[in-house]
């Protein structure tokens, strides 16, 4: 029986109009409400193989046709008629169908049929690109130009549109279909113009669960792709847009801009902008505050202190705040039992008075708590002990702020106007390869004002004193999850952003568990920095290696039912382990439900009863930190 459109009532001879669908790039959530309705409505879809995903059609109860390997002919041969009898009809194509599809032969067809038809948009893969990378693709002063091409190959492009010729516009190039090339898109560009320090990022198989990020410059991009293996399905995006903001040079556009009009506001002059860098407290940003030790103890000397101390505690209504007077708490001697990092001491009093009471107590950087110091008006807030780790820079703007003085900051960086790097990748979730290499990476960014940064993480936003290049060789500081053992930066940087997923048999040895898992993890060059949590189903909760291991590498772990796991799809179902504990996979479905869903990085790998994958949550670097 035939499905009803909503919107048309059909008759048994009615012709159904055929609707071209894009499908996205490949994360089946990228595709548009009105294309997923249709799919749902279909009797007939035909889909464009591999490259559409197929959660999107594995679950229609339509005729499902592969067009990979038949023809036009073959294709129409099956539309015509089904739409003639009635039968909604799905074309469903990767990415957008406006663009390298081949629809327009098809609808040529359909015309001649007389068949109606109509396209639905999707999300191109040069779009989706650029929102992996956090980049905006038209910036003023820079290119307001963007290039959709190809190069030549089997289907050939005309002269007029060869590479070369685009690169004299130096606008942003979307290659598709071209990095089988890349050795003749390298020379193409870099004869037609493009400086060769210009950046060029590659993105295989964009928003799928195995997407890869290429970064370099034109003139060794075509090296690292050779060395990275990829020779399909791949956008290359080429232009001075993907610069770091450093080379943009501030540059903005009109539409936000306070003297600006437009339709819809009225512009300020010059005289009347107000361009004071203080935000109000409601737009304090979740990172800084992130950043703040998670329980304070403010302490007061007299009724005035007290005083300001009931109204600035009235900030942290998220935070475990106590309020002590002196004699409490130093007196009495208790802030010697309570001494330790992440928590932070706010007194109101005389700073003297404070670095007699904590002088004896001071241990090293990496374990004093923060210690931030007012004055019982409440016009100075000065970080005094542990300003970044502690996170004293932050909450002494915090203070001020609430109580309309100034924070006093005297830490090198904030000075100068540069990232503090320990703050930062604290409020990011990175940790450093080594502690000691943080503080000399700390030491030559304020030495030299800058950072040359490696990263094929997505990046949002760097902070002030970073400057993204595309040769990790050249970098100080590396951002990457993944080991990189042929370069030697001041400091490597690794964002926790995998979730190990375990299986394993009863009573596995800890040492073949911590084994296997270091194993896996260097066969994927990820370093166990870069985990957040291991995983597992609830069934193991006492399973001897499995906490062995989350206490030797100081990790949580995050046990889940096995009705939770049968909620996620595996591709590969084991009747083995849902005979032994109910579910049909451990590995891969714990470690996609840690990451929140997330995807799927490393598929599970079985060995001597030990199973493993790794799941990766979202992640993107941006410049939250201290203010």
């Amino acid at each position: 029986m035939s499905k009803t459109n909503p919107t048309t009532t059909r008759g048994e001879t009615e012709t159904m109009p055929i609707a071209f669908v894009g499908a996205g790039p490949g994360d089946p959530a990228l595709i548009t409400l009105k294309g997923h309705q249709l799919l749902q409505e279909a009797d007939v879809v035909i889909y464009t193989g591999s490259l559409v995903p197929k959660d999107l059609i594995s679950h229609l109860s339509a005729l499902i046709y592969n067009s990979a390997g038949i023809t036009l002919e073959q294709v129409i041969s099956i539309m015509v008629p089904a739409a003639k009898s009635g039968r909604r009809v799905v074309r469903l194509h990767t990415g957008d169908p406006a663009i390298y599809s081949a629809i327009q032969e098809q609808i040529e067809c359909l015309r001649k049929e007389n068949i109606p038809f109509e396209v639905v948009p999707g999300v191109t893969a040069g779009f989706a690109a650029a929102a992996v990378l956090g980049q905006e693709l038209t910036i003023p002063g820079i290119t307001q130009t963007v290039i959709f091409s190809r190069i030549g190959g089997r289907t050939p492009v005309p002269p007029s549109e060869e590479l070369s010729r685009f690169a004299k516009i130096h606008a942003t190039l979307i290659l598709y279909l071209s990095v089988g090339h890349i050795r003749q898109v390298q020379e193409d560009l870099l004869a037609g113009g493009y400086s060769p320090d210009t950046p060029v990022e590659v993105i295989e198989k964009v928003s799928w669960p195995t997407q890869r990020v290429i970064s370099g410059e034109l003139e060794n991009i075509a090296i690292k792709i050779e060395q990275a293996g990829i020779s399909k399905t791949a956008v290359i995006l080429v232009g001075k847009v993907l610069s770091e903001p450093e080379h943009l040079h501030g540059k903005r556009s009109l539409l936000y801009a306070p003297e600006f009009s437009h339709g819809y506001r009225k512009g300020l002059s010059h005289s009347r902008v107000d361009t004071s860098s203080e935000a109000p407290l409601d737009c304090y940003s979740s990172a800084n505050n992130k950043a703040i030790p998670q329980r304070l103890f403010f302490v007061y000397l007299t009724p005035g202190g007290r005083t300001l101390a009931h109204r600035l505690s009235e900030l942290f209504s998220n935070k475990d705040v106590l309020i002590y007077s002196y004699s409490e708490l130093v007196e009495d001697q208790l802030i010697k039992k309570i001494w330790q990092r992440d928590i932070g001491f706010v007194f109101i009093m005389a700073s003297g008075i404070v670095i007699r009471a904590i002088a004896p107590l001071l241990k090293s950087k990496p374990d004093d708590p923060a210690v931030v110091v007012m004055d019982e008006a409440g016009h100075h807030a000065v970080s005094l002990l542990s300003g970044h780790l502690g996170g004293a820079n932050e909450l002494a703007r915090m203070l001020a702020l609430k109580a309309g003085g100034q924070a006093v900051i005297t830490t090198a960086s904030d000075t100068l106007g540069l990232v503090a790097l320990d703050m930062w990748a604290r409020v990011q979730d990175m940790v450093p390869d080594d502690r000691s290499t943080l503080k000399k990476a700390s030491a030559a960014l304020v030495a030299s004002g800058s950072l040359k940064t490696y990263t094929d993480c997505q990046v949002h936003s760097l902070p002030a004193g970073l400057i993204k290049v595309y040769d990790p060789g050249k970098a100080w500081l590396i951002i990457s999850p993944y080991l990189i053992p042929e370069v030697k930066p001041i400091l490597h940087l690794y964002p926790r952003i995998f979730a190990l997923g375990i299986g394993c048999n009863r009573d596995t040895p800890s040492q073949a568990l911590e084994t296997a898992a270091e194993e896996f993890l260097n066969r994927h060059k990820v370093s166990p920095k870069t985990l957040f949590t291991l995983a597992s189903i609830d069934a193991k909760k006492d399973e001897a290696c499995l906490l062995a291991l989350g206490q030797k590498w100081d990790l949580d772990i995050r046990f889940f039912t096995a009705e939770q796991l049968n909620t996620v799809p595996v591709k590969k179902p084991s009747q083995y382990a849902m005979e032994a504990v109910g579910a049909y996979g451990v590995a891969e479905p714990s470690a996609i439900l840690a990451v929140d869903n997330g995807k799927l990085r490393v598929q599970k790998e079985k060995t001597n009863g030990i199973t493993l994958a790794l799941g990766e949550r979202a992640f993107a670097l941006t410049e939250d930190q201290i203010f």
